[in-house]
């Protein structure tokens, strides 16, 4: 799996959201959330490997910081990924 995107309500809430990542050992970056990606108008997303999402998940509950939503890219686009 490639790429996940978290989309978060701000950039205040991406900045938190990728701090715990990053205090857990989980590599992501803040972008803006494409807008195709989006329902809510513009945004940031924190990018992370695929393969990490359960970790994260975890990471981000415990932290009390849940993502909006998750996505992962689609032909054509993206595509909502359920946790």
């Amino acid at each position: 799996m490639d790429s996940l995107y978290l989309t978060c309500r701000s950039l205040t809430y991406a900045q938190r959201v990728s701090r715990a990542l990053t205090a857990a050992g989980v590599q992501n970056i803040i972008i803006r959330t494409p807008q195709n990606m989006s329902r809510e108008g513009c945004g940031y997303a924190v990018r992370i490997p695929g393969r990490v999402l359960s970790r994260a998940m975890s990471v981000l509950a415990a932290a009390k910081l849940p993502p909006r939503r998750v996505y992962r890219p689609a032909a054509g686009g993206y595509e909502e990924v359920p946790v």
